[in-house]
């Protein structure tokens, strides 16, 4: 396709994203009639098993930053209102309730004495089960009322990641989550062992990524955004179709960014210094700024970071050392306006990654090329967010655009006399995404019935230009084109979902995605092929909820990727149809000991039809086959144990997926069909302790993680084992003031292990590649509060 007509076709993509904006505008919707409540009744139990009560009672929202603490609440007999029970609740405690709007309450500490501020250590706020709101439903929802396998990482979680603050390192202490480690921005991310293939081919991602509301990926790699200024990270498990559409068949990672503070002036500073064994040195340096422009009304928050992640590996052909340093700069910004009820954000962000070389080994820490490799990812969105009511409804548009620039190098010498070309030769590939997305939805903010409404369109368009260039040849040599690739998809759907309450405790969730797919993929030379695919993506879930207890639910849930087209196949068996996902699972979130163990967890199973993988051809360039049908049967169990100044987290996966159809186009060996990438069983565990130094409040920590064996590849030729380690990290932090001091060490004990079997595609079926875990590394980091 020409230049001309991909613009074409993305004005087009705008002009209908301009036009469901503009219906937005004109929407008008009834105001549901709120019955009369009766009078409320709370059991007895600890303080956040009464809100729980009090929020399916009333409707209400109820939130609070941190954790609640432990407090016993009597049991309150016909409260008139949410605000009387909540006064009643919270008598002769330091905490309030604070009225946000009609059904939005804040609970917040009381100031307290300057004795009190002596005695009492104020740690990083920790991510409590109960006491938070998550938008993975896409609506505000307590993270105690949501049926479904979802894991948040925030507050020292996040804290924990000093010199390693990117999604694949937060991958890394979630449960059934796993990544490729190609380097940054290079991976892939995978869920519920839904993994197709380690290689970063063109088909769409099986996990889709946004950033706030606003989806950021579709057929590209992991941006890896370092994680600045952001207040969690909600990883949904399990397919996702009914909501979030094409592609979410292993789930959904959102990261939820702080949003600017209308009313008060906040900053901050950060710098690290960070060194590997045997390696290099690096660090980072961040800084955040809230300003209000015009108090309650206009703010604009903006952060930006510089980093140098250290390189370990060193490449004894061209005699150098630590050759896979990294940089990473980026900056964001939002700009909030309050209109009344309704609220209008701006959002920005670009970041810019640039690897010097690739972080694959043959032997040890160290390989032997005869050309550097360097990587590059370059990534910037825009979104534009409103938000606000419709009568006692909630409505919310998002319009997002995105682009995303990533290049490969490879040494692929070994190609040269084949190619006719000199020695040494490199294959050079630029790669490009770009996103056009919009959003409309309607939900209903209420605990009786809530159910959700939307309509959403996304255009994509995917380009490839790989080529081989001689290196270093006195005249620069002319270019031999390998492939030249664009693919544009156009997305339709409209989505609803809703809840039934069935009796006290008993709910039942429906939901219905109605979709619209068309792919358009041209090649070098005259080839075209066009694919178009109508279907819907159902969801049900029936849960059962005990206040003092927790949660329960069996859910059965969808989702497809569109059909695709192989660039490799012969003409009359390019077409692949779309993938299809079905999963079954029981899932639990139950609280015991008066609140001081929580556990989570769920019994799954799924079949996956028509699994699409890319692979490596003799060539050495990337293809797309259907490579069968497959299923998954597992298990994911976590908890946390409260033994006050200590808390135990836990948690472990064990799983068998297979593949268990395979089709013509696959070349398997019966006596193994694992999927790649995603292992049969890890596990974590992680004990912090708070303590008190000098008056100052601290905390130290511990962490172990296992991972267990895994493959690269479907075919023997390309299979290499990985996985089979273990890992220890440890640290401490102490919070002085505005200040906070934390020193980290990664792999405390400098384990080694392959954490991935891949490196450069040219050379892979002749020597054995492996990407190994990066040995201990020692991270300093203050941050300082302005």
């Amino acid at each position: 396709m020409t230049d001309r007509g991909s613009s074409i076709n993305f004005a087009r993509s705008c002009r209908y994203a301009l036009a469901l904006s503009a219906a937005s505008c004109i929407w008008t919707l009834a105001a549901a009639v709120d019955a009369q409540r009766p009078a409320l009744t709370i059991p007895a139990g600890t303080l956040r098993s009464a809100l729980d009560a009090l929020a399916r009672q009333s409707g209400i929202s109820i939130g609070m930053a941190g954790a609640l603490p432990d407090l016993r609440v009597r049991r309150i007999e016909h409260a008139r209102d949410v605000g009387d029970a909540l006064r009643r609740m919270l008598a002769g405690s330091t905490l309030h309730a604070v009225r946000i709007d009609a059904t939005t309450w804040r609970i917040e500490p009381l100031a307290p004495t300057r004795r009190l501020r002596k005695l009492i250590p104020r740690p990083p706020p920790e991510l409590a089960a109960g006491d938070i709101i998550v938008t993975a439903s896409k609506r505000d929802e307590r993270l105690s009322d949501l049926p479904a396998s979802i894991s948040i990482v925030g507050g020292q979680g996040l804290g924990r990641l000093a010199g390693r603050r990117g999604l694949v390192d937060v991958m890394a202490t979630t449960d059934g989550a796993f990544s490729t480690n190609l380097g940054p921005g290079r991976d892939r991310i995978f869920l519920r062992g839904v993994a197709d293939s380690a290689f970063n081919g063109t088909s769409q991602s099986l996990v889709s990524l946004y950033l706030d509301d606003a989806r950021i990926g579709y057929a590209a790699p992991d941006p890896d955004l370092r994680l600045v200024d952001v207040d969690r990270v909600e990883v949904l498990r399990g397919p996702q179709g009914t909501l979030y559409g094409t592609g979410a068949l292993g789930g959904v990672v959102r990261i939820a960014t702080v949003a600017p503070d209308l009313d008060r002036f906040a900053g901050s500073v950060a710098v690290e210094g960070t060194g590997i064994t045997n390696g290099a040195l690096g660090g980072a340096v961040e800084g955040i700024v809230n300003l209000p422009i015009r108090p309650g009304t206009l703010a604009l928050r903006v952060s930006g970071w510089s980093e140098t992640m250290p390189g370990w590996i060193d490449d004894s052909g061209r005699d150098r050392r630590d050759v896979n340093r990294t940089r990473r700069n980026g900056a964001r910004a939002a700009l909030r306006w309050a209109l009344g009820d309704w609220h209008a954000t701006l959002a920005g962000v670009a970041q810019r990654i640039d690897a010097r070389d690739s972080q694959y080994a043959t032997r040890g820490l160290s390989r032997a090329t005869l050309i550097a490799e360097p990587q590059d990812n370059d990534f910037t969105a825009a979104t534009l967010t409103l938000q606000g009511p419709i009568g006692k409804l909630d409505a919310r548009a998002t319009t997002a655009v995105v682009d995303q620039e990533f290049g490969s190098t490879y040494d692929a010498t070994v190609l040269a006399p084949a190619l006719g070309a000199q020695a040494p030769l490199s294959y050079v590939e630029d790669r490009s995404a770009q996103l056009l997305s919009q959003e409309l939805r309607v939900s209903d903010p209420t605990a009786r019935h809530p159910w959700i409404v939307g309509v959403t369109i996304l255009h994509s368009t995917s380009r490839l230009d790989g080529r081989f260039l001689a290196v270093g040849t006195a005249a620069p040599a002319a270019a031999i084109t390998a492939r030249r690739d664009e693919e544009n998809v156009t997305d339709a759907a409209l989505f609803a979902e809703g809840t039934q309450r069935l009796s006290e405790r008993l709910d039942f969730k429906l939901g219905l995605r109605a979709f619209s797919t068309t792919s358009h993929l041209e090649q070098q030379g005259p080839e075209r092929e066009r694919v178009h695919r109508l279907g819907v993506t159902p969801s049900g879930t029936l849960s059962w909820h005990r206040d003092d207890l927790g949660l329960v639910w069996l859910r059965y849930a969808s989702a497809v990727r569109p059909a695709g087209i192989s660039r490799t196949a012969p003409v009359a068996g390019r077409r692949i149809p779309g993938d299809e996902l079905q999963s079954l699972e029981l899932g639990w979130r139950i609280r015991l000991g008066g609140d001081r163990l929580s556990i989570h967890g769920a019994l799954y199973g799924s079949t996956w039809e028509h699994l699409r993988s890319d692979t490596v051809g003799a060539d050495g360039l990337l293809g797309t086959i259907d490579a069968g049908n497959a299923t998954n049967v597992g298990l994911e169990v976590g908890g946390r144990w409260e033994l006050a100044p200590v808390a135990i987290d836990f948690g472990a996966t064990v799983q068998r997926a297979r593949l268990t159809a395979p089709s013509g186009r696959a070349t398997i060996e019966d006596d193994d069909r694992r999927l790649p990438v995603v292992p049969d069983l890890s596990a974590r565990l992680a004990a912090a302790r708070r303590f008190v130094v000098h008056g100052l409040p601290a905390q130290i920590y511990a962490q172990a993680r296992y991972v267990g064996s895994s493959r690269l590849s479907f075919d023997p030729v390309l299979d290499r084992p990985a996985g089979n380690y273990a890992t220890l990290d440890t640290g401490v932090s102490l919070d002085a003031g505005a200040r906070h001091w934390s020193i980290d060490v990664a792999n405390l004990l400098d384990s080694r292990g392959n954490s991935f079997g891949f490196g450069n595609p040219f050379t892979l079926d002749t020597t054995m590649q492996s990407v190994p875990v990066r040995p201990r590394t020692i991270t300093l980091r203050l941050a300082i509060g302005l």
